[in-house]
């Protein structure tokens, strides 16, 4: 029965093909999502452990009160010599991040406000600092800016060369020292970044004398929790502190949830997909049932039971159901690239890293897609065999056989109508039987009355 199923699948090949378009688009929709999801979370999660590299422990402002867009609270920067006083501290370093939207050369500013990134590097602490030098040297001075690979290669500009920044003032211009990157990330998206030093950082984007977080770093044998509860007794009041993983977390939850609430935007449409793709190859394999009949009542003649029979047709939606699942599924990366390439076209480019392919994303495509071609190819036989019979209902009466294990019959025939006697004088009248016939009298049935013939009278 296996190589009769396999055989069926072989003698229908453009059948089979288009049967399969449907199941693989819809799983290619779901794996894509995953993929595309999953490898955008990674991106923003390694770019926010890199932005925290080093530190066993940040602290950091309260969020007390709301904020208008871009801001947020600060701490004093005279807090950093106290927190580095603590024994269980090795080494301390001020952060700023803030808004600086880099200009282009045409005048225009290369990013949105929300992608435009403006932070500080501290070179007497290096081990705080996740970008890398990919040329030149790091920024010191006031008018000395270091600004990301990505921008630099898509808009021409070079060490040496000047460039403008704008805050909330004027835009400003600073001479090109450095370009760098972050050596875990593939592109930074949409993102800009304008590195300064943490004076000029302090100057230019409005916070002197104040940090929006203390990176710290812990001594050797000293653990971060041990670290945060040695630091928080000697906060202001307005500060917290967290562990450098806590934080990181902290600060991806506001992502994370975006990139859901976009995971479950896309795996409706899959759902969708999927949902039309089983109406496709329900039809689809309830016409091919329906057209085997014959094939199928040769088997069954040949000694196959119905079991065995039922067993072929799920056989075959069994191999459509993988193979287009396994494609749906290689399809999936190529998938996430086109929706990253739409995102990115809408004003929306990402950060990038090698694509993500999670064991859940396997198991729940290939899952799926072989799930709903089992049901539609378990309900097809079931469908077909109504429809003959409805068919057959309308057509002319058929032969009713009752089974019995292997014996069956047929149902007695119909006894053929007797013949007629010829009619008497009796039935020619309104009278149903003689009284007596040598009287020539009849009793008629209708009206209860007898009468006699002719002859009689």
């Amino acid at each position: 029965m296996i190589r009769v199923a396999l055989r069926g699948i072989a003698g229908r090949k453009l059948r089979t093909a288009l049967t399969m378009l449907a199941l693989v688009l819809g799983v290619a929709m779901v794996s894509g999502t995953y993929v595309f999801t999953d490898t955008i979370e990674k991106a923003i999660d390694t770019l926010l452990t890199d932005a925290y590299t080093g530190s066993d422990a940040v602290v950091s402002a309260q969020d007390v009160v709301d904020l208008s867009a871009g801001e947020r609270p600060t701490i004093p920067a005279g807090l950093a010599a106290e927190v580095s006083a603590l024994p269980e501290v090795a080494a301390v370093s001020g952060a700023i991040t803030d808004t600086a939207r880099l200009i282009g050369k045409d005048g225009d500013p290369i990013s949105t406000r929300d992608q435009a990134i403006g932070i500080n590097v501290d070179t007497s602490e290096p081990r705080f600092n996740p970008l890398k030098l990919a040329n030149g040297r790091w920024p010191a001075g006031a008018r000395e800016i270091a600004i990301d690979a990505g921008t630099a290669a898509g808009y021409d500009f070079a060490v040496g060369d000047t460039i403008g920044v704008a805050t909330d003032g004027p835009v400003r211009r600073f001479t090109i020292t450095a370009i760098a990157e972050f050596t875990t990330l593939d592109s930074l998206g949409g993102l800009t970044l304008a590195i300064f030093d943490t004076p000029t950082a302090q100057a230019f984007l409005g916070k002197s004398g104040r940090f929006d977080e203390i990176l710290v770093a812990a001594k050797q044998g000293v653990s971060p929790d041990r670290l945060v509860r040695a630091i928080r007794p000697i906060l202001p009041g307005g500060a917290e502190v967290a562990t450098g993983e806590a934080e990181v977390r902290s600060q991806a939850k506001g992502t994370n949830e975006d990139i859901g609430m976009v995971r479950e935007f896309m795996l409706a449409f899959g759902g969708l997909a999927l949902f039309v793709g089983g109406f496709v190859i329900f039809n689809t394999l309830s016409t091919t049932v329906a057209q085997r009949t014959r094939e199928l009542a040769t088997l069954r003649t040949l000694g196959a039971s119905r079991r065995q029979v039922l067993g072929s047709v799920l056989l075959e939606s069994l191999v459509i159901g993988a193979v287009a699942s396994a494609l749906g599924l290689v399809l999936g990366p190529a998938l996430a690239r086109g929706l990253s390439a739409l995102f990115a076209a809408l004003g929306q480019d990402l950060p990038q890293i090698d694509a993500v392919v999670a064991t859940r994303t396997v198991v729940v495509s290939l899952l799926v897609g072989i799930l709903i071609t089992l049901v539609a190819g378990l309900s097809s036989p079931v469908s077909s065999r109504r429809s003959g019979r409805r068919a057959c209902r309308r057509s002319r009466p058929c032969a009713r056989v009752r089974s019995r294990g292997r014996r069956s019959r047929r149902t007695r025939p119909t006894p053929p109508a007797r013949r007629s006697r010829p009619a008497s004088a009796c039935s020619r009248s309104a009278c149903s039987r003689p009284v007596s016939p040598s009287a020539g009298c009849c009793s008629c049935s209708r009206s209860g009355a007898s009468s006699c013939s002719s002859a009689s009278r």
